[in-house]
C-alpha cells in the first residue's frame, strides 16, 4: 500500500520547482561561505564557527540530493524537442560549479585535509554523475553545446579543491627538495631588490620567508634554514610591534595553505585556470541569454538559471576583484615587480596592508572569582545538570575578551628575549624556574612552580589577584599591573576552556576542586560583594584545614593539594618582594610559551580558525628559535 505523507498539491509543486528550489538554496549557501568563511581567522565566537560549519556540512549533503534528482531524466519523444529535459540537464554543469567550494573555505578543519583521499574519490564519484546527466540529456541542440563552457569550469572548481587538499599536508613532510632549497636560496634576493619608500611589504616578506622555512603547519619538517638566511629570518631587531605583524602575517599563510585554496590561485597555473573557469561561466550566461530572448523565452524555469548563472558569475567576479587585497597577491608582486604596473599596486596595497585583519586581536579573560562570586543558576538548570553542560555554559558565559593592548605586545617581546638567553635553543621544559632564577628567588618560590602545571596556574592566578587588589593604588603608576592580571586571567582561560592546549589531563578536575573550595569560603563571608573584599579575606584570615569528610571526597589528583593555602603562602611570598610584578609578569610568559611549545601543532592549527590567539603566536615565534629539527654534521 502507497502511503503518502505529502499532500497532492504540494507533492505536484515539488515535483515542478523542487529541483529549483534546492539548487537556489545551494547557492545561498556558496554565498554564505563566501563572505563567512575567510573571516574566521579574524572574527571569535561560536556563532561564526557554527554557521561556517552548518553551512559547510549542509552543503555537501544538498549536492548529493541535487545530483540524485537530476538522475531521474524523463524520455524524449522522438522527432520533438525537450526543453525542459536540455534545461534540466544545465543544472548539472551548475551544480559542479557551486559545490566546487569558493576560495575562502576548501576545508572546515585540518582533518578534511588529513582526508583528502576520500575527499577526491567523493568528488570523482560526483564528476562521473555529472558527466553520465549531460550525454543523457545532449539533445545535439544549441542549448546542448552550453553543457560544455559550464562543465569546463565545474571542472576547474573542483580540481582547485583536489590541489588544495593534496598541498596542505604533504606526506613527504621531512624531506628537503631541491626546488625548495633553491627557493630558499633565492629569497634573499628579493629582500635586496624591495623598494625602501613603501611601508609594510618588507615585513610581509620577511613573514612569508619565515613561513616558507619552517612550514609549521607540516610535521617533523626539517627546519635548518640555509646560514646565508640566516640574518634576513631574524626578527629580533624588529619594534615589538612590528614582530607582531610579522607573526600575524605568518599564521595567516598557514590558515590560508590550511583551510583556503589561496595557495593554488597565486600561482601561474592557478591564474590561468581561474581567467578560464570565468570565461566559461560568462560564455554559458551569455549564450543562453541569446537563446533565451529567442527560443524559450514561454520557459519560466529558464528565467531562473538565468539568475543562477548571473548570481555565479557575479560571485566569481567578486572573488577574482578580491585577490589583489591579500598577503599572497604581495609576494607575487614582489617576485615580478619587473613586470609593468607591479610597483604601483605595490605603491597602493602596501600601506593598507597594515589594516587588513589577520586575526581576532583580541584577549579572552576568565577570572576565577569573579565566576564563583557571580555564579548564578542558568535556565533550565535542572535539564542542563542532567545533560551535564551546566558548568560549561557558566563558563563561556563569564570569558569576556579585550582588545590585545599595545603594551602586553612590548612585555612579551621582552620577556622572551630574556628567556632566550637562559633557554638558548634548548627544548621549552621549564614553566617558571628561568624567570625566577633571574631574579633570585628560585629557591623561595620554587614549589609554586614545581606541582603539576595546572595547579600551579590555578595558585599563580589566585595569588596574582590577591597582590593585584593589594595594590590598588598603583595600578595607574605601574603598566606592568595591569597586564600581569591579564594575562593571569589569560592563562586561566586556558585551563577552563582550552584545557587541551595546555597538554593536561587533568585541568577539568583541578578546577572545579578550586571552584568548590573558593565558592564554600566566600559563601561562609556574607559580606564579601566583590573581588576586592574576596582578596582581602584571601590575603588576612587563615583557612581552615579540610575536615575528614571533605578528604574522602576528594579526588586521588586533589587529595593531598590544599589550593587555598598554596595560594596564600605564594601571595604572601610575592607581597615582601619589591618587584613583585617583574617577577609576576616573567613567570605568567615563560609559563604561557611553556604551554604554547609543548601543544599540539593540531591545536595551534585549529586556534588559528578560531580567530586565533596569544598563545599561538608565542609558538610560531618560539618555533624558529630552536634546535629541534637540526641535523648534527
Amino acid at each position: 500500500m502507497h502511503v503518502t505523507f505529502i499532500p497532492g498539491h504540494l507533492q505536484d509543486l515539488w515535483n515542478l520547482w523542487g529541483l529549483e528550489v534546492l539548487v537556489l538554496l545551494n547557492f545561498t549557501m556558496q554565498i554564505i561561505l563566501t563572505v563567512f568563511g575567510r573571516r574566521r581567522k579574524d572574527v571569535p565566537g561560536m556563532w561564526i564557527r557554527f554557521t561556517v560549519w552548518f553551512t559547510y556540512l549542509l552543503s555537501a549533503s544538498l549536492a548529493k540530493v541535487i545530483i540524485g534528482k537530476l538522475t531521474v531524466i524523463p524520455e524524449s519523444v522522438p522527432d520533438q524537442r525537450n526543453i525542459r529535459r536540455e534545461l534540466k540537464g544545465l543544472f548539472a554543469p551548475l551544480l559542479l560549479v557551486q559545490i566546487g567550494n569558493p576560495d575562502a573555505i576548501t576545508a572546515y578543519s585540518i582533518e578534511d585535509n588529513r582526508l583528502g583521499l576520500r575527499q577526491l574519490l567523493a568528488l570523482v564519484f560526483q564528476i562521473v554523475l555529472v558527466f553520465w546527466i549531460i550525454v543523457k540529456s545532449w539533445t545535439h541542440s544549441d542549448l546542448s553545446y552550453l553543457y560544455l563552457p559550464l562543465f569546463v569550469s565545474g571542472l576547474i572548481k573542483h580540481g582547485e579543491v583536489v590541489w588544495a587538499l593534496k598541498s596542505a599536508l604533504s606526506q613527504r613532510s621531512g624531506i628537503i627538495t631541491i626546488q625548495e632549497i633553491d627557493h630558499e636560496a633565492n629569497m634573499p634576493a628579493l629582500f635586496r631588490m624591495l623598494p625602501e619608500d613603501i611601508p609594510n611589504i618588507e615585513l610581509i616578506l620577511k613573514a612569508y620567508y619565515r613561513f616558507f622555512s619552517l612550514k609549521p603547519h607540516r610535521e617533523n619538517w626539517l627546519y635548518q634554514p640555509l646560514y646565508e638566511s640566516l640574518p634576513w629570518m631574524s626578527v629580533d631587531e624588529y619594534a615589538p610591534d612590528d614582530i607582531f605583524r610579522i607573526t600575524d602575517a605568518e599564521l595567516s599563510f598557514m590558515y590560508d595553505v590550511l583551510y583556503t585554496k589561496a595557495p593554488i590561485i597565486y600561482t601561474k597555473q592557478g591564474c590561468i585556470f581561474r581567467l578560464v573557469s570565468f570565461f566559461g561561466l560568462v560564455v554559458t550566461l551569455s549564450g543562453f541569454s541569446i537563446l533565451f530572448t529567442q527560443d524559450i523565452s514561454h520557459h519560466w524555469k529558464a528565467c531562473f538559471i538565468v539568475g543562477v548563472l548571473a548570481g555565479a558569475v557575479l560571485m566569481e567576479a567578486y572573488q577574482i576583484v578580491q585577490l589583489p587585497f591579500s598577503d599572497w597577491a604581495i609576494i607575487q608582486m614582489i617576485k615580478h615587480q619587473n613586470l609593468p604596473l607591479m610597483i604601483p599596486c605595490l605603491r597602493i596595497l602596501g600601506p593598507r596592508a597594515s589594516n587588513w585583519k589577520r586575526w581576532s586581536n583580541t584577549l579572552p579573560q576568565f577570572n576565577l572569582l569573579t565566576f564563583c562570586l557571580h555564579d548564578k543558576p542558568l535556565k533550565c538548570d535542572k535539564i542542563l545538570k542532567y545533560l551535564k553542560n551546566d558548568m560549561e555554559l557558566k563558563k563561556n558565559r563569564c570569558r569576556t575578551r579585550l582588545k590585545f593592548p599595545q603594551e602586553l605586545k612590548v612585555l612579551m617581546v621582552q620577556e622572551m628575549k630574556d628567556i632566550d638567553g637562559d633557554r638558548g635553543l634548548k627544548p621549552f621544559n621549564q614553566r617558571g624556574e628561568w624567570s625566577l632564577g633571574r631574579y633570585g628567588c628560585l629557591n623561595d618560590l620554587k614549589w609554586s612552580v614545581k606541582r603539576d602545571f595546572d595547579k600551579s596556574i590555578t595558585i599563580w592566578h589566585i595569588a596574582t589577584d590577591i597582590c593585584y587588589y593589594s595594590d590598588a593604588q598603583c595600578h595607574t603608576t605601574n603598566p606592568k599591573i595591569q597586564m600581569a592580571k591579564y594575562l593571569s586571567n589569560y592563562m586561566m582561560y586556558l585551563l577552563t576552556l582550552r584545557p587541551h592546549m595546555l597538554s593536561t589531563t587533568t585541568a577539568k578536575i583541578i578546577f572545579q576542586h578550586a571552584f568548590d573550595k573558593l565558592k564554600a569560603l566566600l559563601v561562609q563571608k556574607e559580606q564579601v560583594k566583590d573581588e576586592k573584599e574576596a582578596c582581602r579575606i584571601l590575603r588576612m584570615e587563615r583557612v581552615p584545614h579540610y575536615s575528614h569528610s571533605e578528604r574522602k571526597s576528594e579526588t586521588v589528583v586533589t587529595s593531598k593539594w590544599h589550593m587555598l593555602r598554596d595560594a596564600q603562602r605564594l601571595a604572601r611570598n610575592l607581597m615582601v618582594k619589591e618587584n613583585r610584578w617583574q617577577i609576576i609578569c616573567s613567570v605568567w610568559v615563560e609559563m604561557l610559551c611553556y604551554a604554547a611549545a609543548n601543544c599540539s601543532i593540531d591545536y595551534h592549527s585549529a586556534q588559528i580558525r578560531r580567530g586565533g590567539g596569544l598563545i599561538t603566536h608565542v609558538w610560531i615565534l618560539l618555533a624558529h628559535k630552536t634546535d629541534k629539527y637540526h641535523i648534527s654534521d
